[in-house]
């Protein structure tokens, strides 16, 4: 289904619930583990440098003239070439992104919610929801981005607002206790993730000029919310507690309670979730199942639904055996992400300008 049939308010609201997603619940922690009580300001460089990538994904929104982006990288780089590169970036980036992405939800719900809940039965229901959609089409998907939105918003206002009686200001001092390197070093993890994912929205083809107003309204909204739950969960545990904490967006909302009544608000923290990362996963199937047809020559990307499903569902089992093995794949991650969210752009970009040079 074409992404045209989607709304420049549909974009906006999947967009801002994909890159909401699995950072949500982890990105406080992976910021204050380098950033200290810093970590706030890492988020303000992240999104400048993201304002700057926008500028290249939008420059390349122009070459493609309302076609698809994996006809135009044929195009751009000839049909095998073309082919080639299509392949590569869609098993390397938004289907492996899908898989880690599944293996995040396994790891939460296993860890934190239903200890004695096997993984795999985790896999498989979110799995067969999120093959549903995409099958149904990008519109059906975009109307439950409109509908589910709203309750992910006031959700997330009625928990974390809900904490500031307990934020101490004392914990978010000094400001630059350490320097600016530690606060530069943090704002690679959230670069990479999710914000150099950005390129995938490629996929979602419209005019120039309201594609770059879409995605620059999403970055903006998901980079303050993103803010303001770092800022209260550091002020309300520390940045001590919180950099020793995977999920430490949940782990905050476990605090509030007014009178024994107003409490255990981690349930909805994790709706949230759990409607966020479905609506990632749906955009990462989408983008893979179309990627791999246009390799293919497949007519309808539906067909490889289940296929590419049932390969995930592998993957997402094996991805890490431990958790040494995934702290070092986070250092690795940023770097790895950059090859397929700076680079791969700037050279399809530069490509598109030679040719429109050599072709006037």
């Amino acid at each position: 289904m074409n992404s045209e049939k989607l709304t420049i308010r549909q974009m906006t609201l999947w967009f801002i619930l994909y890159q909401l997603g699995s950072a949500f619940l982890v990105l406080p922690s992976n910021l204050a583990s380098i950033a200290k009580q810093d970590a706030w300001i890492s988020l303000l460089l992240v999104l400048a440098v993201q304002m700057l990538m926008i500028m290249i994904y939008a420059g390349i929104i122009k070459h493609l003239n309302g076609v698809p982006f994996e006809q135009y990288i044929q195009t751009l780089f000839g049909k095998w070439l073309g082919k080639l590169f299509l392949l590569l970036f869609t098993l390397m980036f938004p289907f492996l992104i899908m898989s880690l992405s599944l293996r995040d939800l396994g790891e939460y719900i296993t860890t934190v919610i239903m200890p004695e809940t096997p993984m795999e039965a985790i896999f498989v229901m979110m799995l067969g929801a999120v093959i549903y959609v995409v099958y149904c089409g990008v519109t059906t998907i975009g109307r439950a981005a409109e509908v589910l939105f709203f309750l992910v918003m006031a959700l997330l206002v009625l928990g974390y607002l809900s904490l500031i009686p307990t934020a101490k200001v004392s914990n978010l001092l000094p400001v630059l206790e350490f320097g600016w390197k530690p606060i530069v070093h943090a704002s690679l993890t959230t670069i990479a993730f999710p914000y150099i994912e950005s390129v995938l929205f490629l996929y979602f083809t419209t005019q120039p000029d309201k594609w770059r107003n879409i995605v620059m309204k999403s970055s903006l909204f998901s980079g303050v919310l993103f803010m303001y739950v770092t800022l209260v969960v550091i002020a309300v545990l520390s940045q001590g507690v919180v950099s020793t904490l995977t999920f430490s967006s949940y782990f905050v909302v476990r605090t509030i309670s007014f009178s024994d009544f107003f409490e255990r608000f981690e349930v909805a923290v994790s709706v949230v979730w759990f409607i966020a990362i479905f609506f990632r996963l749906s955009l990462l199937m989408y983008v893979s199942v179309r990627g791999l047809a246009a390799v293919f020559q497949l007519e309808n990307y539906r067909t490889l639904l289940i296929p590419l499903g049932l390969i995930s569902y592998v993957i997402a089992g094996v991805l890490w055996p431990n958790t040494a093995v995934l702290l070092t794949s986070y250092r690795i991650w940023p770097y790895y992400t950059m090859i397929f969210g700076i680079i791969c752009p700037i050279l399809i970009w530069t490509a598109g300008q030679i040719k429109r040079s050599a072709a006037s």
